[in-house]
């Protein structure tokens, strides 16, 4: 291959490359992308075997009934004692400040956990966990806490994105301590593990064998999917007087409960309205947590990666003829795949499927284009 041409293919593939990984970034490969991360996290073995998650949405008719005006301690305290009565594996609050003793006394053994907003700092302060931090993750402002085997204090943030990988912090710092996110502590609380449990580092989250994968900003990637089973405290309560009254079987046994403040929004439950509430939008995150299938997005390297291995396709195998060059595209996608698993189970990262296999199959197709062209300009 001339160097004029071998240079001019190595321009077209990378531009298409960093094309396509764009587009997957913009949700429009996100159907095919879906399953391949939902096929790589049942084929290596990063499921956490989660319970399943339900939201109760705090409103004012559910403040009624505890003779308060907002969501308090009280509020808390009756949570609990339900989502104890009902068999959850554990429950949690977002937005509670003050003491939790009367929501820790009226939970049992139940494990507990709390989320507050990144701005509004706990006034007990944040529950640090062991590890180390990296300063590239956000600060929280506040103080850090004394450590509690029974009660943990992490940050709530819902994810952002609408399309393509949705992101949503799971770890932040606190001066020179890691603290754990509303769903950092969700996650350790459904395997059973008190918030000591949890041991982060740069790269990833720890607890029980299981880890959860990091990017440098200590958050995480996921494709929203299944949403969790949502209701109002008001029906959570009465479900939990039915259970006790009439006994039988717990729709709620073994769940992890998250009792998180309604917006206007809750509204539209009783009507079958579609608008999501920014509790909604944090608990699509837990589909994906339970099935494994969280990652992180590989770097700027990965398109120019992929793009000089399509390039060794163009000016090799494809070149000698469709045998070959079928031969090499078969060899190179096996290749792609056990990377794909490789560096999702080790590392949680994920090697996008269509950018990938299109950029290669596009320098298959090139190299025969070239070649084709050289034949019938010699003949």
């Amino acid at each position: 291959m001339k160097k004029t041409t071998f240079f001019v293919a190595a321009g077209v593939l990378v531009v298409l490359s960093l094309w396509l990984h764009r587009e997957f970034a913009r949700g429009t490969f996100d159907p095919v992308e879906r399953r391949f991360a939902g096929w790589l996290g049942a084929n290596t073995g990063t499921a956490a075997a989660l319970p399943p998650l339900v939201v109760v949405l705090y409103d004012e008719e559910s403040s009624a009934l505890a003779g308060a005006e907002r969501l308090a301690l009280l509020d808390g305290a009756l949570f609990a004692r339900a989502a104890a009565k009902l068999g959850a594996a554990a429950a949690g609050v977002e937005g509670l400040s003050g003491n939790p003793s009367r929501m820790l006394e009226a939970a049992g053994r139940m494990l507990l956990f709390g989320g507050f907003d990144v701005s509004s700092p706990p006034d007990i302060g944040w529950t640090p966990c062991d590890g180390l931090f990296d300063r590239r993750w956000p600060e929280l402002a506040g103080l850090v806490g004394p450590s509690s085997a029974r009660f943990g204090r992490g940050f709530f943030t819902p994810p952002t994105g609408s399309a393509g990988p949705r992101r949503i912090p799971f770890v932040a710092r606190n001066s020179d301590r890691p603290v754990p996110s509303f769903l950092a502590l969700a996650w350790a609380a459904g395997q059973g593990m008190r918030p000591s449990g949890i041991k982060a580092t740069p790269g990833r989250v720890e607890g029980r064998g299981r880890f959860v994968p990091l990017d440098s900003e200590g958050a995480v990637s996921f494709f929203a999917q299944d949403a969790a089973r949502i209701m109002t405290m008001n029906e959570f309560l009465v479900a939990a007087e039915k259970f006790e009254r009439e006994g039988g079987s717990s729709p709620f046994r073994g769940c992890v409960v998250v009792l998180c403040r309604a917006t206007p929004d809750v509204a539209r439950l009783a009507s079958g309205g579609t608008a999501l509430t920014p509790a909604e939008l944090w608990a699509q995150s837990w589909q994906a947590l339970r099935q494994g299938r969280f990652f992180v997005v590989p770097g700027w390297w990965y398109p120019l990666l992929v793009a000089f291995a399509a390039l060794a396709l163009c000016a090799g195998p494809a070149r000698r003829g469709w045998g070959a060059a079928c031969g090499a595209g078969a060899a190179a996608f096996l290749v792609y795949l056990l990377a794909a698993l490789g560096a999702f189970a080790t590392y949680g990262l994920l090697l996008p499927f269509v950018p990938s296999t299109a950029t290669l199959v596009a320098g298959l197709f090139l190299g025969r284009f070239l070649a084709q062209g050289k034949e019938s300009a010699a003949s």
